[in-house]
Formats: C-alpha cells, sequence, structure tokens
C-alpha cells in the first residue's frame, strides 16, 4: 500500500470532523497519530524469554495527550470513539502508529503484542476481523505472523462472537492472547473454549504468590494447566527479584515488567542485566 493510500484512508473515515493535516504523521522522532484533539504516541515495553532472559517480543502501549500537552491516561482516550464505527477506526489508528513506530526500530524482524479493545472486536462482525489490518501491515513491512493480539476477554461478553474473532485472527497469521488472565470474571473454561496461543497472567498473581504460601503454590498449576491447552504463559507485572524468582520456578515462558524494563520509546535491543543461573538460585520461601 503506497504512503498516499495510507494517509488516506485514515483521513476519509466517516464521521470524523474535518481537521488540517493528516491524522497519521510522520516526522523526525516517529509516528503520531491525531484523534478529536489528541496526539497518539507509542511506548514499547519488553517480553524476555524466562531461560535466557533476552528480549523477543514487545509489547506496544499508547500514550495520548491534549492540546494542551496534558498526558490522558489511555482508558479515557479510547472514551473519546463514541460510536462503534468510531472505536473501530481509533483501534486500528493506534495500532498503526505502533506497527511503524516498532518497524522504524526493528525492521522486518521481532515479534509485536498489541492491543484489541473489546469494543472493536464486537463492532466488527462477518469474519472479518483482521482483513484491514493486515492489509494497513503491508505498507510497513510486517507480517501476520509476526504480530501478538492481545484480547482483555473478562469485557467482551458475547463468547461466540469472540470465538469467531480469535478464529478469524488466527486464519490470517495473527497470533491470539488472552490478557490479564486471573482477575475479575476470567475462568479456565473460556481459555478451553478460545484456544489461544499466549495467555498473559494479570500481575495480581504473582504479588499474590510472594505474600500467600496457597497462592505460590496454585500458580505453577495454573501455568501447567496453560501448557496443557498448548500455550505459552507470561508472568507480567514484575517488579521485583522475589517475583522474578517464583515466576521462572513456576514454568513461565515469558516474563514482562518494571524489574527488567519499563515501557520507552525505544524498543530492547540487549538482554535484561541480570544473570539467570544467579535468580533461578536465589532462595524462594516455602
Amino acid at each position: 500500500m503506497p504512503i498516499d493510500d495510507l494517509l488516506s484512508y485514515f483521513d476519509r473515515w466517516n464521521g470524523l470532523p474535518a481537521a488540517p493535516g493528516h491524522n497519521l504523521e510522520f516526522d523526525d522522532c516517529g509516528v503520531s497519530g491525531s484523534y478529536r484533539g489528541l496526539r497518539l504516541y507509542s511506548v514499547f515495553q519488553a517480553l524476555f524469554a524466562a531461560d535466557t532472559l533476552r528480549p523477543v517480543a514487545h509489547e506496544a502501549l499508547l500514550r495520548a495527550r491534549d492540546e494542551a500537552n496534558r498526558a490522558v491516561p489511555p482508558a479515557e482516550a479510547f472514551k473519546r470513539a463514541v460510536t462503534p464505527e468510531d472505536a473501530v477506526y481509533f483501534d486500528r489508528l493506534c495500532r498503526m502508529v505502533h506497527a511503524l513506530n516498532f518497524f522504524n526500530q526493528s525492521g522486518a524482524e521481532g515479534e509485536l503484542f498489541l492491543n484489541v479493545s473489546g469494543r472493536h472486536l464486537l463492532s466488527v462482525g462477518g469474519g472479518g476481523h483482521g482483513r484491514t489490518f493486515e492489509t494497513l501491515l503491508q505498507h510497513c513491512g510486517l507480517r501476520p505472523t509476526q504480530i501478538v493480539l492481545e484480547i482483555l476477554e473478562s469485557r467482551v461478553d458475547d463468547l461466540q462472537h469472540l470465538q469467531e474473532a480469535i478464529a478469524a485472527y488466527r486464519r490470517r497469521g495473527f497470533r491470539v492472547a488472552i490478557d490479564d488472565f486471573g482477575c475479575q470474571h476470567s475462568n479456565f473454561d473460556r481459555l478451553w473454549q478460545l484456544t489461544p496461543d499466549i495467555v498473559k497472567l494479570d500481575r495480581s498473581l504473582i504479588v499474590q504468590a510472594v505474600a500467600n504460601p496457597r497462592a505460590r503454590r496454585i500458580l505453577p498449576k495454573l501455568i501447567e494447566i496453560i501448557h496443557d491447552l498448548g500455550a505459552q504463559a507470561v508472568v507480567e507485572g514484575i517488579e521485583t527479584l522475589e517475583q522474578h524468582a517464583l515466576a521462572c520456578d513456576a514454568g513461565a515462558d515469558l516474563l514482562q515488567g518494571y524489574y527488567y524494563a519499563k515501557p520507552s520509546a525505544e524498543v530492547v535491543s540487549r538482554p535484561a542485566a541480570l544473570a539467570p543461573s544467579f535468580v533461578r538460585a536465589a532462595p524462594v520461601a516455602a
């Protein structure tokens, strides 16, 4: 897709007020988006392999600022997309900003985790999930096989629609991760029905494992069930050495958290400054 076509796609969306300039902008600092008074930026947080502590993927996170250059929380930014059509547009615009910024730093290699809003999932039907985004990705040279789409399944009540969306994404080569599993109404019955490629455990689980011996014993069993599903387990929200050691001992495949790397405009290209052998030897209370 030529650059003019890409710009045109995001400029001509029905329902958006006319505005000068483009809704997708390129400059020396990277790519940003424009949406109803907001400027949209990317930051990235690395995911590390538990056995080597090498960065193997990055999750893209939204940062938004208003016309007064004040930070706007992502949840508030998404509220500006009022209609279902707006939600689809805004979600795609954010993901495209992230994909372009990631490609500018990583080239055609590397894996990128992108969040997909529940409103977007419910607003697209007919098995069309991923079709437009696959076409948009061709502009920056990324392939669907490099993309992991994160879904917060507890916020999508329509299980059949969610199953159809996941199946459509996977047919196009995207992988799917269930995000924040273990919070709110998450349950294993839905995991069996959704068959994700990756399950990201909510940070509350590793916090509880440190403080509660029962939770500490349960964590490896949760990860074992995830592995039985044929999925990888990510422990996120790790902030301390003890949490890291517990996650490794429990059998986590990937690790994410401030302990290794904070979100940054730049992708991480080197291993975490922590020796796996040292961490695995760290004593963990029974």
